[in-house]
């Protein structure tokens, strides 16, 4: 019991099927969190390994992750879990800290760190990875350092785009503090910036515009209606559809007028992303962060959540696990195969294509359900 370092927790993923990472079986594959439990109430599940704390966009504190642990260990002794924060490790500081108080809690510290892909070819357009990293030393100031920097660059360039919408649409003014609502990571530095700052000017512009004296911040008809945002329409059009929705009530067409100030967020907003061929420096591409953490003394690699990163092409999972090998060499052992992050036909259809491609470059199937709630049984976005 305790700290399962990164030589361990190899074993344990060895010995686990897909049954271990999966709480029970969905109702609806459509929605998210529609698990039965079978398998938590057989004690079949063993394993979450993508839970994400306060210390990024999660809903517990680090004492509550243990204590809820400890709890279901008593009837579950072999029960594994990882604390995976975005892009820090702090949360993982304060468990080795608290960890010896929790006598039943078997726990791997890592982190999710964000990448974007710009190097796959025949790309257009940047892929959002995610890297999970496992059995990493909460003392490792080469990693800690790498993480801080790339928070910090993140956090200033956040700061610089929201002068920049300010200067060019001053009546709305914009803050960060209003962005992290539908959001929290952008205030955190941790992840990205330009998707965030879409559904913020988005929201905040078409509110201001339909209901100037709303009751409600911009962010509630994102939460309500989430899946409806699945689609290819732009996302301002689908932000109109969510509003009527939640205030019952068709609305005008959007004017040009209206229109125009979306479009000149947008390109605001959008030199704040990395693009084809051009990487900006708050951002790690994908292969430099896999080379990077390939040079750490502790610490293995898992792609996360694979299908959430869209393959452009039948053969794009094959480019992503062969780069992941070739960069990441003896700690690119992992993928994460069975996960509770996404819903709809698209995850369905591709995770048979995602596996194919893993076995190719005997990569060994983890787990998770990319928990962000006050339990670790579901996901759970919001509250």
């Amino acid at each position: 019991m305790g700290i399962i370092n990164e030589k361990d927790f190899i074993e344990y993923i060895k010995n686990y099927s897909d049954i271990a990472f999966k709480p029970g079986e969905r109702k609806d594959l459509n929605v998210i969190d529609s698990h039965d439990f079978r398998y938590v109430n057989s004690n079949d599940f063993k394993a979450n390994l993508h839970i994400h704390s306060k210390y990024s966009d999660g809903e517990m504190d680090i004492n509550e992750l243990l204590e809820i642990t400890e709890k279901m260990s008593e009837k579950n002794p072999n029960l594994l879990i990882a604390l995976t924060d975005h892009d820090t490790m702090d949360g993982c500081k304060e468990v080795s800290k608290l960890i010896d108080k929790y006598k039943n809690v078997n726990i791997t510290l890592g982190v999710e760190i964000s990448t974007v892909g710009i190097n796959f070819p025949n790309q257009e357009k940047p892929l959002q990875i995610h890297l999970l990293v496992y059995g990493i030393n909460p003392d490792d100031k080469k990693l800690d350092n790498y993480l801080k920097e790339k928070r910090n660059l993140k956090l200033q360039l956040a700061k610089q785009t929201i002068e920049k919408l300010n200067e060019a649409l001053p009546n709305y003014h914009f803050n960060l503090e209003e962005a992290s609502k539908c959001h929290i990571m952008i205030k955190k530095g941790e992840d990205e910036i330009a998707h965030p700052l879409k559904k913020y000017t988005s929201g905040k512009i078409l509110l201001n515009y339909y209901i100037p004296d709303a009751n409600f911040s911009y962010d509630l008809p994102i939460k309500k209606f989430k899946y409806l945002f699945k689609g290819k329409e732009p996302y301002y059009k689908t932000y109109k559809k969510a509003l009527e929705m939640y205030i019952n009530k068709e609305l005008p067409e959007i004017p040009d007028s209206i229109e125009q100030k979306i479009q000149t967020a947008r390109a605001i907003y959008m030199e704040a992303h990395p693009s084809i061929g051009k990487m900006l420096k708050p951002f790690s591409s994908f292969e430099d962060t896999v080379e990077f953490v390939s040079t750490l003394d502790n610490g293995v690699m898992s792609i996360a959540h694979p299908a959430r990163t869209k393959a452009y092409c039948p053969e794009f999972y094959t480019y992503l696990f062969e780069h992941f090998k070739k960069y990441g060499k003896n700690k690119a052992l992992f993928y994460e195969g069975c996960y509770q992050s996404y819903e709809g036909e698209y995850y369905q259809k591709w995770q048979p294509k995602i596996d194919e491609a893993a076995e190719k470059f005997h990569l060994l199937k983890t787990g998770g359900l990319d928990s962000h709630g006050k339990n670790i049984i579901t996901r759970c976005p919001y509250s």
